[in-house]
Order: structure tokens, then C-alpha cells, then sequence
């Protein structure tokens, strides 16, 4: 048994050196003042890392944004609003520029479009809602035409490269789980692909299971907000509105 247990590891280890996994996992830019282990290097968000997120507020988050940086958004009913505006706000009087905020469709303002962000952030939608349509109109944010499903693969492919997440979880389980809750679609696929990842904590957000799982320890910055979650009024506007 031992010479066929002796050949896979074998067989492993000149994968390993084929694709330059093992140089790509060191050198991963995420916990890089620590000793490396698959428990403080995984990308697999529901492994659980050995780490602590630091709890902070919302304006101190967010200040980890710098100019150029690409910042996605989850969106729908788990837009992290608050994340949303701490970060439009500090953008401003920080002085930043060239930064992109890529997202699905979002609910709330969208203050990151208004014509006083114009250099300082762009909108870059990937499903087009409401509150970006003026800011794409004058041409101060953009939209990807791109099927739904296809959307995670910009992230995994490494098309779009994530700088920092902000996303809206559920309070931690008795073992530091917590769940994307009602908006996991490309929010996984981005976490797993980002540098930073910052989670306003909610208890409001309803625990769904499945691959909505992510654990705490994946956080870098942690924000605890009780607010009822964004959703979607009527207007009374026409369906072309």
C-alpha cells in the first residue's frame, strides 16, 4: 500500500510544480505577516481561518480604500447601504480617485454616481437598476451586458479583480459561520477573489444555507448594524421607469 500512497504524492507534488500553485497560495497578498497554512491562506470562504475579524465601524472600514481600487458591492435585499455611504463620503473628503465600484443591481441611493463623485468612483453595474441609470445616461458609470449565470466567472477568471468586498451576513453561528443570506448569487465568487473583505452584520439578515455559508474569520473588517434590510417600493412609475 505504501508504493501507490507514495506515487500520488508524488504525482501531486509535480502538479503542484506545474502549475505554480504552490508559489501562487504563498504568495497570495491575503495574510501575508503570517505563517502560511491552508488554515490562514484558503480562498474556500466557508473554511474557517485562523484569524479574528477586526470590529470597527463603518467609517473606520472603509478607509482602507485607496485610489484606483476596484470595490464590489453585493447587491438587492444584502446592499450593504451604510458600507455604501461610509465609503462614498470618506472618498470625498479623502481626495480619491479612479476607483471602481462594480455590483449587481443594488437597492437604496446609489451616492457613488452623483455628478460631485464624477473621478472619484465609477459605477460599474453588471444588471442595471434604478439608481444607476442617470449616472450611466451621462455617461459617469457603466453597465456590462452579461447573462446572470455568467456573472461569477468574471471574478474566477480573474476578469474583474476585486481590491475589497462589502457585503451584508448574518450574526455568526456558535461557530463563526455566517450566512450571505438573501443575495449569495456572484457574492461568493467575489469574496473567494478578493484582497479585503468588509461585512455589515445584521440581524436582520435571515440565515439561508446551502453555499450562502462564509465564515467570520474570511472577514477583515466586521460592522454591527441592526437595520431592516433594503427593499424594493413601488413607485407608482410606469414599468419603463
Amino acid at each position: 500500500m505504501a508504493a501507490p500512497v507514495q506515487r500520488l504524492s508524488s504525482r501531486f507534488n509535480s502538479v503542484l510544480n506545474k502549475t505554480n500553485w504552490g508559489a501562487a497560495a504563498i504568495s497570495s497578498t491575503k495574510y501575508n505577516n503570517k505563517p502560511r497554512t491552508y488554515f490562514t491562506y484558503s480562498p474556500e470562504i466557508a473554511q474557517p481561518l485562523q484569524r479574528e475579524p477586526k470590529w470597527t465601524t463603518a467609517e473606520e472600514a472603509v478607509k482602507c480604500i485607496k485610489s484606483g481600487d476596484t470595490v464590489f458591492l453585493s447587491g438587492a435585499a444584502a446592499t450593504p447601504i451604510q458600507l455604501a455611504k461610509a465609503m462614498t463620503d470618506y472618498g470625498k473628503s479623502a481626495g480619491l480617485k479612479g476607483v471602481t465600484v462594480c455590483h449587481m443591481h443594488t437597492e437604496g441611493d446609489a451616492p457613488y454616481t452623483n455628478e460631485d463623485c464624477a473621478g472619484i468612483f465609477r459605477s460599474m453595474s453588471f444588471f442595471m437598476a434604478g439608481n444607476v441609470r442617470k449616472g450611466v445616461a451621462e455617461g459617469r458609470s457603466d453597465t456590462i451586458p452579461i447573462f446572470l449565470s455568467e456573472i461569477p466567472l468574471l471574478f474566477t477568471r480573474k476578469i474583474v479583480k476585486p481590491d475589497v468586498a462589502m457585503i451584508q451576513v448574518s450574526p455568526p453561528d456558535e461557530h463563526g459561520f455566517c450566512s450571505l443570506g438573501t443575495s449569495v448569487d456572484c457574492v461568493r465568487a467575489a469574496c473567494s477573489n478578493s484582497k479585503i473583505i468588509i461585512a455589515h452584520v445584521n440581524k436582520y439578515m435571515p440565515r439561508t444555507f446551502g453555499d450562502a455559508a462564509i465564515h467570520s474569520s474570511h472577514f477583515d473588517y466586521a460592522v454591527q448594524q441592526d437595520v431592516p434590510l433594503p427593499n424594493g417600493h413601488h413607485t407608482g412609475k410606469p414599468p419603463s421607469e
